[in-house]
């Protein structure tokens, strides 16, 4: 996508990817999904620096998957940034490559028992934990847009730095034609998601956790 406003990062810049896999990491922190798969590790004393390598290191191995599709977009000043594609320029072999990727920097981080521990937490997380719904959910032709994730800087918070980052995407997609899919965990995030014309169409409950899926849809806007 040929975006006003916003750097498609590329593969090669891996300072700036790096730059942005840290954001990412520090503003992922504060996620459920994530808060509740790291507190896998509260046993082992892991704190918050120990937690913010391993999100950091999980988010360079994403974003640099990504960048290979022209799938990481940033403000100029690179105080918001998102991961998220185009189903056409992704392409089944992109798709391939995501379902299949695996962590390489953040498993080489890891401890053999973090590793443990994290691998038991996520099959446990599984019910709450479907990132591919939104392939075969309804939708008007085969394309879309899905956002695997988004964040701004902290010291840019008040400066409207996702509204500018997400403007000229969803204008893109109403000019397409095109949905766009996300997902999240938290009464907060979705108000703000609705915000931006994304509605719930989905829930994914499991009784051990008490945070749940909200899978999210945003109409093409005529």
């Amino acid at each position: 996508m040929q975006l006003p406003g916003l750097v498609t990062v590329s593969s090669d810049d891996e300072a700036t990817l790096e730059h942005l896999a840290n954001m990412m990491g520090e503003s992922f922190l504060e996620e459920m999904w994530f808060d509740t798969w790291l507190a896998a590790l509260d046993d082992l004393g892991a704190g918050r620096e120990r937690k913010l390598a391993i999100m950091q290191a999980y988010f360079l191995d994403e974003l640099s998957v990504l960048s290979q599709y022209g799938a990481v977009y940033a403000l100029e000043d690179l105080t918001a940034a998102t991961g998220g594609y185009l189903a056409s320029e992704l392409g089944q072999a992109g798709q391939a490559h995501l379902e299949t990727m695996r962590y390489e920097r953040m498993e080489s981080l890891l401890t053999e028992e973090e590793r443990r521990l994290l691998d038991e937490r996520e099959q446990a997380m599984y019910a709450i934990s479907d990132f591919d719904w939104h392939r075969a959910w309804p939708r008007e032709g085969d394309d879309y847009i899905y956002f695997s994730s988004w964040a701004v800087d902290k010291n840019a918070r008040g400066t409207h730095a996702l509204s500018r980052l997400l403007a000229p995407i969803l204008a893109f997609a109403d000019a397409k034609g095109l949905d766009c899919y996300l997902e999240c965990y938290a009464d907060r995030l979705q108000s703000m998601y609705e915000h931006f014309g994304f509605r719930v169409v989905r829930e994914l409950h499991d009784d051990g956790f008490p945070v749940y899926e909200r899978c999210m849809v945003r109409s093409a806007q005529r």
